[in-house]
């Protein structure tokens, strides 16, 4: 379940390096390897069990790379590489749980090539608005999210660091009705059935694509999109 459309904007070399912030499970490092199948790819993680679940994907999709990718333990504050090593730099949905969330932008900024593309999404305003209204545990779990982020406000204050903003755009609108009924049935979201219910119709969409549920999502998304999605480059 991709954050961004990686043919958006054009990637000036398209067998460069790519980075992904954050990567957890590799799912856009295996986006980005079906779309620029000659793109070396590089997943950084804080957590041990996220890499070794990326590093276990990468065994089913590294038939679609011709130059394939790594993954290694990292913090999005200190990334071990040289300045401007990188043609596109990925943060999905990570700024929010950082507590100096710019001084990973700017880190970003520093290893990205001139003219390179830093793709950042974090939750839209209002649907996150309501997962907090509706549970206190959802905003104060341990590793949760910081903070609700004013989009206008977050994309002014990335491109001040030296970035141009391209475009934005929000994905997955049927995935925050989830996410406000797991927050609702918090004591026993694992065991309701509408939530259960919920889930199987989420995991049908990302598996089958059926026309019908898929053209819903879309037409919702300029609304009710739970991830707010920027298109930047330096």
């Amino acid at each position: 379940m991709l954050t961004f459309n990686f043919s958006k904007h054009k990637i000036e070399d398209a067998n460069g390096l790519m980075l992904d912030v954050g990567c957890g499970e590799g799912r856009h490092i295996f986006g980005v390897m079906e779309l620029y199948p000659q793109m070396k790819c590089i997943g950084i993680d804080p957590h041990k069990d996220s890499l070794k679940k990326a590093e276990e994907g990468y065994e089913y999709f590294q038939s679609l790379s011709n130059a394939g990718a790594e993954f290694m333990e990292a913090s999005a504050y200190c990334l071990p590489f040289p300045d401007e090593t990188f043609d596109l730099v990925v943060c999905s949905e990570v700024l929010e749980h950082l507590h100096e969330y710019m001084d990973a932008v700017k880190e970003i900024k520093r290893v990205l090539k001139k003219g390179g593309k830093f793709y950042a999404s974090v939750p839209a305003s209002w649907p996150e608005k309501i997962c907090w209204a509706l549970s206190k545990e959802y905003q104060n779990q341990p590793g949760g999210h910081l903070r609700i982020f004013n989009q206008k406000d977050l994309v002014i204050e990335i491109e001040a660091v030296g970035f141009n903003i391209l475009s934005t755009e929000k994905f997955h609108s049927i995935h925050s009705a989830y996410w406000w009924l797991r927050c609702f049935f918090r004591k026993t979201q694992d065991s309701n059935f509408l939530v259960k219910m919920y889930k199987k119709m989420l995991e049908r969409h990302i598996l089958k694509k059926p026309f019908i549920l898929d053209r819903v999502d879309k037409l919702l998304n300029p609304l009710m999109g739970k991830s707010f999605s920027m298109y930047f480059e330096k």
